[in-house]
């Protein structure tokens, strides 16, 4: 509940002003608490980071290894699908190179220990398995939320990839599952014993990371639908009868009543037709019933349906890109830069972040043009 925060404040100026949870970082939050719902998954980032800090502490260890391992970032989620995809990719090399350190009789005894410690954890059953498992999980949701940080997605985008996942977590729940993943893990080390008994394991780690992943998907899910349920006859306007259409669009229209005109569901019905007579190239996306309007210089004849479809849009669903262009002018900014004007600094940075249009350029036109101007001893 919010009282004199900001969100308060914003709502105290707009009343109808919606609070939306970047859906991003919320995907990360719903990893890091699965994370931490159980010993096990625990124990096994704990490892994972142990032996990126063994092989990098020491370039003699790093050159025996011969591999690439990657580390933990406390900011950065996708740091933990590298993690884990850089152990099952090197799985074999890492088992051989602490191998060789622990049975070197020329290394301390200190990083002999070291090395057996991690050896003993990596040879076990539960740890090639949740490799295996989180290995998967991981690189889903890590694509997922790239995905999510796009910035020509919308909210019944993002309810989309949400419901998406929660399939995905309610299929992989099965003993089915379990036993091809117990199976792949058996595989991996085939050389050990394997005849570990894995209920437990199943019932207090397997079952619970993904009881935990699916409570919190659907909680943060649950959201994004609250804000989106006014708006969903739009997605559907020609699989509705227009009587349902006109329904939908007078609740819309009682949310927004200083937006939208009453003739609101009566264009709805109308704009529902229109679709109906383009057939199958009728637009299916928010964005592309936008381009329709705006393409056939539509928006004179529906005017508060490009107003409605305008405000969805407009609705923020990842605010990833706006955070990293605090991170682009730090890197910016440096002390060499310190006396640099503001107006050059913001552009620089503007150059930094827009990296995908800067890189087309011709330089070389824009260096000549320089060259020629007489005021460039001004900038």
């Amino acid at each position: 509940m919010y009282y004199a925060g900001l969100q308060a404040k914003i709502k105290e100026a707009n009343p109808l002003a919606k609070f939306v949870p970047c859906s991003a970082h919320s995907l990360n939050l719903v990893g890091t608490n699965a994370v931490d719902c159980c010993t096990q998954a625990v124990l096994f980032f704990d490892l994972l980071q142990n032996v990126y800090t063994f092989f990098t502490a020491s370039t003699h260890r790093w050159k025996v290894l011969n591999a690439s391992v990657k580390g933990l970032s406390e900011t950065r989620w996708s740091a933990r699908d590298n993690a884990c995809q850089s152990l099952n990719k090197n799985w074999s090399l890492i088992i051989n190179a602490l191998n060789l350190i622990n049975n070197d009789d020329t290394e301390k005894t200190l990083t002999r220990n070291e090395a057996s410690g991690i050896l003993n954890k990596l040879n076990n059953l539960e740890t090639a398995f949740l490799s295996i498992f989180w290995g998967q999980i991981l690189h889903r949701f890590n694509l997922t939320s790239k995905k999510l940080q796009a910035v020509n997605i919308d909210l019944g985008v993002v309810c989309e990839l949400y419901k998406s996942l929660i399939t995905y977590i309610i299929d992989l729940r099965s003993d089915k599952n379990y036993e091809y993943f117990k199976q792949c893990a058996i595989e991996k080390r085939p050389s050990k014993e394997t005849t570990v008994e894995y209920s437990d394991f199943k019932v207090k780690t397997y079952f619970v990371v993904l009881d935990q992943l699916r409570s919190q998907l659907e909680k943060r899910n649950e959201k994004y639908e609250n804000l989106l349920k006014n708006y969903n006859f739009f997605f559907k306007l020609t699989e509705m009868t227009s009587i349902k259409v006109r329904k939908n669009a007078e609740i819309l229209q009682n949310e927004y009543k200083d937006d939208l005109s009453t003739l609101f569901a009566n264009e709805c019905v109308h704009f529902r037709s229109h679709l109906l007579s383009i057939g199958d190239e009728a637009p299916k996306t928010i964005q592309d019933m936008c381009g329709v309007l705006r393409k056939n210089d539509l928006i004179g004849m529906y005017p508060y349906i490009d107003v409605s479809l305008r405000m969805l849009l407009c609705t923020p669903v990842s605010n990833c890109l706006t955070e990293r262009s605090f991170s682009c002018l730090k890197r910016v900014k440096t002390y060499l830069r310190s006396c640099i004007s503001a107006e050059r600094l913001s552009d620089l940075a503007i150059m930094n972040i827009e990296f995908d249009v800067t890189a087309k350029i011709e330089f070389d036109d824009i260096i000549n043009e320089f060259a020629t101007l007489q005021s460039r001893r001004k900038i």
